[in-house]
């Protein structure tokens, strides 16, 4: 029994840690793909 419980909890920890991973990529990727233009916007508020 101990064996399959603890089986079923590093399965649950390895996707969790998957979802973050993925998670953190994806917010990662969305804010290198927004931050020329935020920076466009920026600079064309500034003139």
């Amino acid at each position: 029994m101990s064996n399959s419980s603890s089986g079923s909890e590093s399965t649950f920890g390895k996707r969790m840690m998957w979802f973050v991973l993925l998670w953190l990529v994806g917010f990662g990727g969305t804010v290198l793909l927004a931050l020329p233009f935020h920076l466009m916007v920026a600079a064309a508020m500034r003139h």
